[in-house]
């Protein structure tokens, strides 16, 4: 059973993505300087990850893969979800969206973590349209660059 309004509670997913401004600098753990094209593609490719996974309604089956697993989801105006499994619960049984698009406006890095601030647009069912903005902390995990915490509007 698909959850009409699950639209509202997707959108807090992944807000980064393929917009090429911004600020972006940092030195990684290691006191090696973090190379912001690489941690910028690589949050590009989890973006595209969620989007696709938004589009064929199925974004419970990406959280691992775009999140770390305690991450924290602030939604709007909803209750603070946290981690792996309550992030899957709050997104099983999305409607699938027509468009998901997230663009990054600034990315800084500052070490292991990434901060990253944007504007979303995704269309669901009806062809109802969610916009508005976001504000994200990514970390740099054993697997590569994960959400941490994200809120929107």
């Amino acid at each position: 059973m698909q959850k009409p309004l699950q639209l509202i509670v997707v959108v807090g997913g992944l807000f980064a993505s393929a917009a090429c401004g911004g600020t972006e600098s940092g030195v990684g753990a290691t006191g090696e300087p973090a190379d912001a094209a690489s941690v910028r593609a690589e949050i590009e490719r989890v973006t595209r990850r969620w989007e696709a996974s938004l589009i064929a309604g199925a974004p419970d089956e990406a959280v691992a893969d775009v999140f770390t697993p305690d991450a924290v989801r602030l939604p709007s105006g909803e209750p603070v979800v946290r981690g792996h499994d309550a992030i899957v619960r709050a997104l099983a049984g999305s409607a699938p969206l027509s468009e998901a698009r997230f663009t990054i406006e600034d990315l800084e890095v500052d070490g292991d973590l990434a901060f990253a601030n944007g504007t979303y647009r995704v269309r669901g069912p009806d062809d109802v349209e969610l916009s508005g903005k976001f504000l994200e902390v990514w970390k740099r995990t054993e697997t590569g660059w994960r959400i941490h915490r994200v809120m929107w509007d």
